[in-house]
């Protein structure tokens, strides 16, 4: 598929390919006007789909590109989305990258997109874009002697093609070294703190005027349940986490069953301790 020089691409990043995340796809191209792809977690297989270009999140695929893929890596690393779709759409200049528990609320969506489009300058814009706390619990992934560490949230995102390359170039890097794998960042943690701590033009949604978000409506934890959503009056509202009917319904008994993580064995805890000591002297 050809792109356009320039263009803006949306991600919608999604484990699976159902009418529902086709809805939500359509609604984005028609509200955003850019076109959208599906980043769908191939862990278990590649998927296809006519409506919308397919970028299949696979081992295989990450692999391909040089970068060292933990377990959970599907989950974990978002940004190997946007380096899978920089080699898809090489000429698009902009890309979003969205989760389908996002919801675009008010009188017109559309403008959260429109207002975006006039900030081609901005290389990385996310919500929650600010140093990392001491109990953030991704914090010590992110140490090295060169930066300071750095905090988002990635459920809505948007990244230059620079910015992109740059951020690729570091995954390699830090690939090489076993200190970094023990440790290896999520992608809130990889993305902000690498960009932050380079020459790039970097903002939260909040840092233009409008209020897009705010810390009750754009947060990790329990959905809000879409059905009966309400918010104070705005032209849009950028919410997250947001899910309606069945998918609320799946996600609060799942919330209730799932049971706590084991404790990793004593002797990962050991080997972590030693990397992270290690990446505090090291060069980021």
């Amino acid at each position: 598929m050809k792109t356009v020089a320039g263009s803006t691409q949306i991600l919608l990043r999604t484990r699976e390919i159902s009418p529902a995340t086709l809805s939500l796809a359509d609604n984005l191209e028609a509200i955003s006007g850019h076109a959208v792809s599906l980043v769908y977690d191939a862990r278990h297989g590649d998927a296809e789909c006519e409506r919308h270009a397919v970028i299949n999140l696979s081992l295989a695929a990450c692999s391909e590109l040089g970068l060292y893929c933990p377990p959970d890596f599907a989950w974990k690393c978002g940004d190997y989305g946007y380096y899978l779709a920089r080699r898809r759409f090489p000429e698009a200049a902009l890309f979003w990258m969205l989760e389908t528990d996002v919801g675009f609320y008010g009188k017109d969506p559309g403008l959260f997109f429109r207002f975006f489009a006039a900030q081609r300058e901005v290389d990385f814009v996310a919500a929650r874009l600010q140093r990392a706390d001491r109990s953030w619990y991704w914090r010590n992934t992110a140490k090295g002697r060169d930066v300071s560490p750095f905090q988002c949230l990635f459920p809505v995102t948007r990244l230059s093609r620079r910015a992109i390359d740059s951020a690729f170039a570091r995954r390699i890097a830090h690939g090489k070294h076993l200190s970094r794998r023990l440790l290896w960042p999520n992608d809130e943690a990889f993305v902000a703190t690498t960009l932050m701590n380079a020459q790039f033009v970097n903002r939260d949604l909040n840092d233009f005027g409008p209020v897009f978000y705010s810390n009750q409506t754009f947060y990790y934890g329990e959905p809000l349940n879409g059905d009966c959503i309400q918010l104070p009056p705005a032209a849009v509202q950028v919410v997250h986490p947001v899910l309606s009917g069945r998918e609320y319904a799946a996600k609060m008994l799942a919330l209730r069953q799932r049971s706590s993580a084991a404790p990793d064995p004593w002797t990962r805890q050991k080997l972590r301790w030693t990397a992270h000591k290690l990446n505090v002297i090291s060069r980021w």
